[in-house]
Formats: C-alpha cells, sequence, structure tokens
C-alpha cells in the first residue's frame, strides 16, 4: 500500500509504517521508504513518534548491500503493551492476556449466567491483570468475539454489537469486536503465515463453520458488518428429511454435526478434542462423511475468490487437523491451480490449538493498522482519556 507524503495524511502514514513494521519487522527506514513511496523525512517523523511512544524499537544494524551505511532495524516492542482476547459463547467465557506480538501471557476459562456476563468479564479481566503484574494502563485494548449456536448470523451479530458497547464502558477499554475467523484471518495477516499474502480466506471449523475473506490485505466485513457463514453454503442435492431443505456445509462437517455423529452433544470442543485422543475409531465415519463436502466448499471458494490461499483452521487440534487434511486430497481441480503459485493451495494452521484467543487478542492492534479496521473499535471515552499509545495510534 502506498502512502501519502500531503500533512494532511499523518495518521494514514503512521498506520501505514506501523503496519510495515508489526508485519515485516525486523525492518529498515530504507526498506519501509520502498514499500510505501514514503519520502524519507515522512518516514523519520512518524519513525520518531513510534519510537517516543515506546511503541517500536531500534534492535541494531543491517548492511544493505555491499557499499553505503548499514541501516537500523526496526521492530514492534511487544511489552510497550498488553492485549486482551475475549472469547463469548453461550455457556461460557474464555479470556487471555497477551502480548503486543501474540505471545500468551495468561489465559482463563469459567462458566456464566446471563444476568452475570459483565461481572464475570469484569473478574477476569482483574484476575489476568494481578496474576500477570500488569496496570489497566498498560492494556493497549480488548478484542471481542462471541457467538451463539442456536442464534441466527444477524441476531448474534446484533448481541455482539451491544455487548462490545457494555464491555468497552465496564473495562474502560477501546474494544474491537470481529468473529472468530475473522479474528484468526486477522492474527495470520500481522504474526503468522499470510504475513506477506496479499489476498487469501481463513476457515474456520467450530459449531459452524466460519470464514473469513481478505483482499487487498483488509478483511471484507460485507454488508452490516456481516460475512463468512461459510457453513451455510449448499453442498450436495440431497435433502434433510425434517426441514426438505438441502445439505448445508454445517449438517456435515461442522464440530455440531461431529458431536451429533457419535452421540456427545454436550461435550465442550476441549473436550470433544481429548475424545478424539482416546477414541479416534469412533470419528472415523464423520471424516468420510465431512471430506467430499468441505472439499466442494474449498473449490466453490476458490472457484468464485481465486485467492492466493485457503488457510484451515478451527476449535480442534493439530492430530485432528492433519487428519482432515489428509482426507481432503486431492483436491477438485479448480481455476486456483492453474498459473505461477507462490504458495500452497491449503494451508495448515501452526498451533491451531491457540488460534482463536490469539486471533481475538490481536484485534486492538489490526484496528489501528488500516482506517477501514477501526470501524470494528470502540472508544468509550474522548482522546484525553486515553494512554498516550492509544492516543497515538486510534
Amino acid at each position: 500500500m502506498k502512502g501519502s507524503n500531503s500533512k494532511q495524511n499523518k495518521a494514514l502514514n503512521l498506520r501505514l509504517v506501523l503496519a510495515q513494521i508489526v508485519t515485516l519487522g525486523p525492518i529498515s527506514r530504507i526498506e519501509i521508504a520502498r514499500n510505501t513511496h514514503l519520502t524519507k523525512q515522512t518516514i523519520t517523523n512518524m519513525v520518531e513518534e513510534l519510537l517516543a511512544a515506546n511503541l517500536v524499537q531500534e534492535l541494531g544494524v543491517k548492511k544493505q548491500g555491499s557499499v553505503g551505511k548499514p541501516s537500523q532495524m526496526l521492530s514492534i516492542n511487544k511489552t510497550a503493551a498488553y492485549t486482551l482476547g475475549f472469547r463469548i459463547n453461550e455457556h461460557d467465557i474464555e479470556a487471555g492476556i497477551f502480548t503486543l506480538d501474540g505471545d500468551q501471557i495468561n489465559r482463563l476459562t469459567m462458566p456464566y449466567q446471563s444476568n452475570d456476563l459483565l461481572k464475570q468479564a469484569q473478574f477476569l479481566f482483574e484476575t489476568l491483570l494481578r496474576a500477570s503484574q500488569l496496570a489497566t494502563t498498560s492494556i493497549l485494548g480488548a478484542g471481542l468475539s462471541f457467538s451463539h449456536v442456536k442464534q441466527r448470523t444477524v441476531e448474534s451479530y446484533q448481541q455482539s454489537k451491544a455487548l462490545q458497547l457494555l464491555l468497552a464502558e465496564a473495562l474502560d477499554l477501546p474494544i474491537a469486536m470481529e468473529t472468530t475467523a475473522s479474528a484468526c484471518a486477522a492474527y495470520q495477516m500481522l504474526f503468522g503465515e499470510a504475513k506477506e499474502l496479499h489476498s487469501f480466506v481463513y476457515v474456520h471449523i467450530s459449531e459452524v463453520i466460519e470464514s473469513a475473506v481478505v483482499y487487498n490485505r483488509k478483511i471484507i466485513l460485507g454488508q452490516n458488518g456481516l460475512t463468512g457463514a461459510m457453513g451455510d453454503l449448499f453442498v450436495t442435492p440431497e435433502t434433510d428429511d425434517t426441514t426438505a431443505e438441502l445439505g448445508r456445509l454445517n449438517d456435515f462437517a461442522s464440530l455440531a454435526s461431529l458431536k451429533t455423529m457419535i452421540n456427545q452433544p454436550d461435550l465442550s470442543n476441549e473436550q470433544l478434542m481429548h475424545y478424539y485422543q482416546t477414541h479416534p475409531q469412533k470419528f472415523e465415519n464423520w471424516f468420510e462423511q465431512a471430506a467430499e463436502p468441505m472439499r466442494i466448499a474449498l473449490h466453490t471458494l476458490e472457484s468464485i475468490l481465486n485467492s492466493q490461499t485457503i488457510i484451515l483452521g478451527g476449535d480442534i487440534n493439530d492430530a485432528f487437523l492433519d487428519k482432515f487434511i489428509t482426507q481432503l486430497r486431492p483436491f477438485i481441480p479448480s481455476i486456483a491451480q492453474f498459473g505461477e503459485r507462490k504458495v500452497v493451495r491449503l494451508v495448515k494452521t501452526p498451533d491451531v490449538e491457540n488460534i482463536a484467543l490469539k486471533g481475538i487478542a490481536t484485534l486492538p492492534l489490526h484496528a489501528a493498522l488500516n482506517h477501514e479496521n477501526m470501524q470494528t473499535l470502540h472508544l468509550e471515552h474522548s482522546d484525553t482519556m486515553l494512554t498516550p499509545i492509544q492516543q497515538l495510534i486510534y
């Protein structure tokens, strides 16, 4: 992305320079100039502000070639501030505190009742701060993802927006809200498999199957912020005996469909993965059932979007993901296989068991890196109530 050397575009340039340092660091000022087309003076000004806020640090020097001066390398200062992630479903709150580069410091999960959700979230927030020996002022913001499997997508989204406002007021923090799939896509762009990609699709296998489409390094939010209901794709001409509807991907390849097949509907996703480790034979029929519908869905994404790759993850463990990907091969031929490819058609998410909360905690930093991303963020207070780092990047 190119910046602007006009004085009126300071916020744009600051975010652009910070995005370069976060995703490509350690990186030199020369490399930032080459990537953004900003002048040396503009980059110097932006970097000085980031250094003054301690958000960026200088690591040392790197020789750019056989002649000329060595260049000072810049990277994000991962302990300049911290972020939180709140992942909420209809039964549990999972919360964690992370460094700016996505390293987990502490994590807690607890059940809640609908009438004490905010109280429980505040309890987790305070407990995590104490356990991590951090002050509230050291927190950049929190990411939020809320899902309720029994609700329609629009109802869950509306509840998420309402919860975002209440949580921002209760915790006195900037809150960035996204779906789990979009949060994981944000993490992949900043610190994962998509640091140098401009387009990809992230697919998240959970109670339902979500996706996030990234184009030109921006998550496509869709009308009213709603997008990514991949599990609603029709993948078979067969109809349901009860509803007479065509078969959806969720009916075959979601974790909800898996729990139904093995007659364990009350297991949490974490318990489900433990059950898989001890009873793998009970999952064979599901893998066989789920593979072809997922192959069809992935082929549909490739045919419509032809993105650089599809990244597959979910609320599953590494062994489960390996098994599933094996079942998906060979992939259905599509437009994606033609032309020069710099990355394979399907990428496995590393550290898949932790990707969801990591991604959600990434959202406050991700929001700051692009003007469009800022629409996912709610700031409860005016600039005068923000910390210096919050004021600088928000």
